[in-house]
C-alpha cells in the first residue's frame, strides 16, 4: 500500500471519528425547543420540549400545583409554574415537553407532558 493510500484512509477514519462525536454530544439536545422563541407579550400557549432540572427537585406549592427548573437547547434554566399535580413518571424523565407561556423570568404552563 503506497504512502498516499495510508493518508487518505487515515483522513477518512479521523473525519468519521470526528463527526461520530459531534454527534454523540448534541444527541442529548436533538429535539429540544429554545425559551427565545417565545414572546413574553403572548400569553398563547405553545409547546416546547425541554429537559428537567431534577438535581433542583419539584416544589408543592400551597394551591396544590408544583414548581420545578428545565434548561432549554441553548442552556438557560427557566423555573416552572404548574397549576395542578405533576404527571406520574416526571421523576424518571429526562425530557418533558411543555404547554405554556413565558412571563420572562418564569414559565406559566398548562400541561406537562413526560417523555
Amino acid at each position: 500500500m503506497t504512502k498516499t493510500k495510508k493518508i487518505i484512509i487515515f483522513s477518512v477514519i479521523v473525519l468519521f471519528l470526528v463527526f461520530l462525536a459531534y454527534n454523540i454530544y448534541n444527541t442529548s439536545k436533538e429535539g429540544t425547543g429554545s425559551f427565545s422563541d417565545f414572546d413574553v407579550n403572548s400569553t398563547a400557549n405553545k409547546n416546547i420540549k425541554v429537559e428537567v432540572v431534577q438535581e433542583k427537585g419539584f416544589i408543592q406549592n400551597q394551591e396544590g400545583g408544583v414548581t420545578f427548573f428545565v434548561k432549554d437547547k441553548n442552556g438557560i434554566e427557566m423555573n416552572v409554574v404548574l397549576g395542578k399535580e405533576l404527571p406520574p413518571n416526571i421523576n424518571n424523565s429526562k425530557t418533558v415537553t411543555l404547554t405554556g407561556h413565558s412571563h420572562g423570568d418564569y414559565f406559566h404552563a398548562t400541561e406537562v407532558e413526560p417523555d
